[in-house]
């Protein structure tokens, strides 16, 4: 008999103990609620900050390459308001590109384009922006090389003196890392101060092309581009020719692996 009410004193305190360990549960549970709401929405705050840092995606950034400067609107169109003038070389990032604003400009095709420089938020026309930051004036062709180089790519320069001594002439070879002939282009244009005047629209399929400076100085023999092209359309190659009775200069651009080879190419006789 002993035993036995030994034995149901012990299940006695064993269910007591349970019952308050299940009620002491319930009580943290019922009079701290903001406590485990808190912890559940610090950690799912956590997880949408995760979220977003991994699928953001990073602004691209764009170069004026315009040397008087770029207009931004407030519109998609040239008729929209003028917010102000962006200087040559202005860096701006791109948020936004809108549908339907292709349109050509002094033959020049491109996009009308969101961009925020310096806190003002507009419009651009992007056939005058680059990936690259553009030449300074009168930046050297190797100080411009070292400018645009980064940790992972170091942009090269090469002169060539030809073979007959420097005094004949001399080879200038740079390496643009860009994708598109419209930057290639327009880059090699300040750096090796092409004419402003040969304005052209790489974009568009053409047949290979000729075009003379309209501004051709007198008692020059050549002062023009030519754009050559495939049987695709697809541009091969872009050289302009400047040429004197004693002198000849030329300047190349073709397409490499690593972006774009230009070479100019300066001859005395």
């Amino acid at each position: 008999m002993k035993i036995i009410i030994t034995a149901i004193a012990t299940a006695t305190i064993l269910l007591t103990s349970c019952t308050n360990k299940e009620k002491k549960i319930t009580t943290n549970f019922e009079t701290n609620p903001l406590e485990t709401k808190n912890e559940v929405t610090s950690q799912e705050s956590l997880l949408a900050q995760l979220d977003t840092s991994l699928e953001a995606p990073v602004a691209s950034v764009f170069y004026v390459n315009a040397t008087s400067g770029l207009s931004l609107r407030s519109g998609t169109n040239l008729r929209s308001k003028k917010i102000l003038t962006l200087p040559y070389g202005a860096q701006v990032k791109h948020l936004s590109s809108p549908a339907h604003t292709t349109m050509t400009v002094s033959g020049i095709t491109g996009n009308m384009i969101e961009v925020v420089y310096q806190g003002a938020v507009g419009f651009v026309f992007d056939g005058y922006l680059t990936r690259l930051a553009p030449p300074q004036d009168g930046e050297s062709v190797e100080g411009y090389a070292k400018r645009i180089s980064t940790k992972d790519h170091a942009v090269q320069v090469t002169k060539t003196k030809n073979p007959k001594g420097e005094g004949y002439g001399m080879t200038t070879r740079i390496e643009l890392p860009t994708s598109n002939w419209t930057e290639a282009y327009r880059i090699t244009k300040e750096l090796f101060d092409l004419p402003k005047s040969l304005q052209l629209d790489l974009i568009s399929k053409k047949e290979s092309e000729v075009i003379s400076n309209s501004n051709k100085r007198e008692k020059t023999f050549k002062d023009e581009i030519a754009v050559n092209r495939d049987t695709a359309s697809e541009i091969t190659s872009i050289v302009y020719t400047y040429q004197l009775r004693d002198y000849t200069r030329s300047v190349t651009i073709v397409k490499d692996k690593n972006g774009f080879i230009v070479d100019e190419v300066e001859t005395s006789k």
